[in-house]
Order: C-alpha cells, then structure tokens, then sequence
C-alpha cells in the first residue's frame, strides 16, 4: 500500500488545480456557459480525491467564477457582470483574511452600496506578482491588494502605468503614504501596516526567572536569554526562539541593523566585501548554532514560526502584528517587545495598500471600494476585529478594553522612528533572492562563506 500524501503535497496540489481553473476563467479560456471537466477526470489529473476536488471547487463558487449545476455539472459564470448590478473584481492574498477581516469588509461595502457586486480573486503569494499583473493587462481585475515588496516590483520594472493615481489621505501616518509614492505621485492607498518585532511566551521567561524583553535589548541580551530559555533535555525539547529565515521580511533586518547598503564600483559592478555583510550571514548562523537546529530545514513558511510557539516549542519569535491574528487564541500569556538591536534601534516595516487598474472599466466603483477599505469604518473595523495595524492615525491608535490582545499592542507607536525597507539598503528584491539563494547553502553547512559571497556576487552582476 503507498504512503498516504503529506498535507504540504495536498494543499499544493489542491492549490495547483484551483490557480489553473481559476485562471482559465478568469483569462477567458474557458468561457462563461461551458463546463469544467468532471470531478473525477479533475481528480485523476490533480491526484486529489473527490472530496478535495469538490472542496476545492468550492472555493471557485464562493469567488462566483462557477455555478454548481445539481446532476449536470460546474458550469463556469460570467466573471464580468450580474444583472442589475456593476461588478468589479478585487484581488487579495490568500493568507490576509485573518490579517484584515476583508472578507466582512466587502460584505459592509456591498451592504453600503448594493449596486455594487464585489467578485474576489486570491493569489498566492509566491507568484502573486506575475498573476497580477497578467490579469491586469487583460482587464480582468480592478482593485488589488499590493504590499511594498509587489509595488517596488512595478517600479522597476516601469509598470506603474498600470496603476490608477491617488490622492493622498492627510490621515494616514506619512511613511506609509511615502512607500506608495514615485515622483510625486501616490499609486496605492496604505491599509495596514506592521514593523517586525519580537513576540514572547510569558510563562517562559518566569519560569526561567528572565526580566521579559524591552527596548533595551540588544542582540547580546537576546542570546542571553535564548541560553536560558532553550531546553534541550529528551522529554521536552524547546527552542529560545525561531522565526522563518528565508522569509524576505525577517533575514534582511541583521543586513540592515549591521549597517549593509548595497553599492556598485567604478565600472559599475557590485561587490560584497563590506565587512558588515559577512558580519550579518554570519551572526545569523551563530544565532540558530547556539540551539543546535539547521534553520532552512525547519520550516516552510511563517506559519510554521506560528505554529511552533502556539506549541510552546519556540519561547520567543520574530515575527509582525500581521502574524499575531493566528497566535492571538493562545492559551498561555504572552507579549510583543520591539526586536534587539546592534547599534541602533530599527526594524523592517510591512506595508499593504490597495491599488485600482488603470485599465479597469469601472474605475468609479473600484474607487469607491477603495475608499471605503481606507475609511474610518473600515479601518476602525480592522482595529476592532485583527490585530494588524490600520493606516489611519485615529483608529491605529484607538482603545478596545473588551479586546484580548497583547498589553503592549501600541508599541509601534513609540517604535516609529525605527521604521525602515529594505530599500533603505539600496536592495530590491530580486537581490535579495539573488542573495537569499546562496546564504541558505551557507547557513545550512553545504558551502563555505568565501564561495557564497563569490557566488552572490557573480548573480548579481549577471546582467550588467
């Protein structure tokens, strides 16, 4: 009898057959009134079961890309229109219903204007990019969900026409405004925001008898404590900490405390060797050393971080407000501390906006979506329901005594000025997966430093 298939191969490969259906429709190449293949013929092809085929089909009735027709078949719908009503199309990731409460969000704004009729697309965000902005050159989405890393990508690859300008919202906190901007001009509007920080299990640290994080720390501190709270004894082993090391959101921030900026020479060619890049691979391999774990081996994604401290396996994380919407039913105590410090205090900022397609034929409607996900209802509304940070001054910093959440939540407020993107190195972020790709051999104890940076060095100048 074979091995029966990991949860990891089955999401994939759910999610491999709900993007390609998904796409198919969306892209025109299976037309509004004709059927999609039968479940079973779906099953074969994907190597689901009938249920996940029909699980994931679901899913496609809900975005109402298809119709379920009882005893005939999945007929696919008209994605451009419903009777009576003016349909417009808004793009999100997959992973930000926890993080944004958008699915409620949309319900309010059709409540609010009924003669409006939302159709939601997700996309992974592995290749959320390259989605986007094909089905934006089809016109067949009007509204998107875009964080910083995805606009910086329209930037340089000059694509921004394909965006809508905006007019800028004196309410909303200036940086997040000025991420969004190019020449002047604001092609996104800022919906919620988080800083990288430090999230920590409270009964760890009194058990260990530890002063729990503050803004003092700096790294040296950190691994004081992870000295402590790490537990390596058979029945019950446990991490200081962890956090997702190939996550573009968490690697970079030693690059930037080290004080890295990526610079070209006279003849135009980068080079790396700025002490405070080997210094940063370095103290990150040292860090996880001190537990004994190969860090690249450990986890898949941040959800994985997530899990392992709801487990109690992990004391302390690395993580962002936005990860804290799947911790926040933990039954233990726990708190947020700014991240440690080298020199100075500073930290990654995670920026989503939205964005209307400079295509769209519906600009009017897309725009009031947009509006109104950047209003005080709305933002007052992800306050009240997430633990993500809304854009808006006013309700970022409003008070929900009935609301559990950790008792430093207004920490970012005091933190701002520590505020940074990895563009403030002069990285983009195709050097970071330039980089990222060769530094996970290192960490991992397959290559040696010298070669690494060498190998770096020559992607990166591979097109210049």
């Amino acid at each position: 009898m074979g091995s029966k298939p990991s949860r990891t191969t089955f999401r994939v490969r759910l999610e491999a057959m709900v993007n390609q259906l998904r796409e198919q429709i969306i892209s025109g190449k299976l037309a509004a009134g004709t059927y999609l293949p039968s479940e079973e013929f779906l099953g074969e092809e994907f190597q689901l079961s009938k249920k996940s085929v029909r699980k994931g089909l679901e899913i496609l009735v809900d975005e109402n890309l298809i119709i379920k027709k009882p005893k005939i078949g999945n007929m696919v719908n008209d994605p451009k229109s419903e009777s009576g009503k003016i349909s417009i199309r808004f793009c999100s990731y997959a992973d930000t219903e926890p993080e944004t409460n958008v699915g409620k969000l949309l319900d309010a704004f059709e409540k609010k204007y009924p003669h409006v009729a939302v159709k939601r697309v997700t996309l992974r965000v592995m290749d959320y990019h390259e989605k986007l902005t094909e089905f934006m050159d089809d016109n067949m989405l009007d509204v998107i969900m875009i964080n910083y890393n995805n606009f910086r990508l329209y930037h340089t690859r000059n694509a921004l026409h394909l965006l809508t300008e905006q007019t800028v919202d004196e309410r909303v906190y200036p940086f997040l405004n000025r991420a969004f901007t190019v020449d002047g001009k604001l092609y996104a509007k800022p919906f919620v925001f988080s800083p990288v920080i430090l999230c920590y299990n409270k009964k760890h640290f009194k058990e260990a008898n530890l002063p729990e994080p503050d803004s003092s720390w700096t790294w040296n501190d950190f691994c004081h404590a992870v000295s402590k709270l790490t537990d390596t004894s058979p029945s019950h082993k446990r991490l200081g900490f962890y956090f997702h090391l190939l996550s573009q959101n968490r690697w970079p921030l030693f690059l930037l405390q080290n004080g890295f900026s990526l610079q070209k020479d006279e003849q135009g060619r980068y080079h790396l060797n700025d002490h405070t890049f080997m210094k940063s691979m370095v103290m990150i391999k040292e860090l996880f050393s001190q537990q004994e774990i190969i860090p690249a081996f450990m986890s898949q994604s941040d959800i994985d971080t997530e899990r392992l401290f709801l487990e109690e396996k992990a004391s302390m994380i690395v993580t962002t407000y936005f990860s804290l919407n799947n911790i926040k039913s933990v039954p233990f105590d726990y708190d947020i501390s700014p991240v440690p410090f080298i020199h100075h205090p500073e930290t990654l900022l995670l920026n989503i906006g939205l964005a209307i397609n400079s295509h769209s034929a519906q600009k009017e409607a897309a725009q009031l979506l947009v509006d109104f996900l950047t209003s005080d209802e709305a933002q007052d509304a992800v306050r009240r329901e997430t633990l993500s940070i809304p854009s808006i001054k006013e309700a970022a910093a409003k008070e929900w005594p009935e609301k559990t959440e950790p008792s430093r939540f207004q920490m970012f407020r005091e933190i701002i000025p520590s505020y940074r993107y990895y563009t403030d190195m002069n990285v983009e972020t195709h050097h970071l997966d330039a980089m990222v790709h060769y530094l996970k051999l290192y960490w991992s104890n397959i290559d040696n430093a010298s070669n690494v940076i060498s190998n770096i060095e020559q992607e990166l100048n591979k097109n210049i």
